[in-house]
């Protein structure tokens, strides 16, 4: 990371401007050159999505080169960032990008799945349908803080725990990052996802019908299930909807 963070500064002059600096990052990154040992970072197009969980962490990323749109733009943000940008992650649905604040403070997006150039809002729009709801409530296309960046790279643990069945840890991290990013849609989705498979656990595998649970664990039940449709219900007022 060093090496590349170096390269880029190097790339950039040394007076540079914002163009400099982010010419010198894409160079640093999807150029290949003695900078990155000649092999270029690129878009893995065999899980562009990053649905395997260890393809989206950075140190996948930077060992195989091949990266998605979790990954790719974490690595954008870390090089940018330490060479002076003004850059910050947004989110689409299913997909993290990078917002870049020009020194007039005009907002760009940038990304970094097609070698960090600008994007149009309308390409986002078109690409990765979303409602109208959901970008005026602010659970997509909204710039995110440093700390809600962090928060957001939570999710990878979160997710972590639902493929392990562990259900109750999932719903913990879940409630960290909401904490942190009150309108996250994808972490409310997946809160209601980790109830689901606590209701499986603890009650519809054993008792086919509820009627045959013991009274003493219907409140238990209740409250699950009042709870999975609250945060399947907090996901669709802020505009979220199932993918098709």
């Amino acid at each position: 990371m060093a090496r590349l963070v170096d390269a880029a500064r190097q790339m950039a002059g040394p007076k540079p401007n914002d163009s400099d600096k982010l010419s010198a990052t894409r160079q640093a990154i999807y150029v290949a050159g003695a900078w990155n040992y000649n092999r270029a970072f690129s878009y893995d197009l065999d899980d562009p999505l990053g649905q395997h969980i260890k393809n989206r962490l950075l140190s996948t990323y930077v060992q195989t080169r091949k990266g998605n749109c979790v990954s790719m733009p974490t690595l954008f943000l870390i090089v940018a960032d330490r060479i002076g940008l003004n850059v910050h992650l947004a989110t689409a649905p299913l997909h993290l990008f990078i917002r870049y604040t020009d020194p007039n403070g005009v907002d760009h997006n940038l990304e970094t799945t097609s070698g960090g150039h600008e994007a149009r809002t309308e390409w986002y729009r078109e690409n990765l349908p979303m409602t109208d709801r959901a970008i005026e409530s602010g659970a997509y296309m909204r710039t995110l803080t440093k700390r809600e960046t962090i928060a957001e790279m939570a999710t990878i643990v979160m997710d972590h725990l639902l493929d392990e069945h562990r259900y109750q840890e999932a719903i913990d991290v879940a409630d960290a990052i909401l904490a942190v990013v009150p309108r996250d849609a994808y972490t409310m989705v997946k809160k209601g996802s980790a109830l689901a498979g606590l209701l499986h656990q603890e009650f519809i595998d054993n008792y086919p019908n509820p009627a045959l649970i013991p009274s003493a664990l219907r409140p238990r039940y209740q409250m699950l299930a009042a709870a999975n449709a609250k945060a399947f219900g907090e996901a669709e007022a802020l505009g979220w909807e199932p993918s098709k």
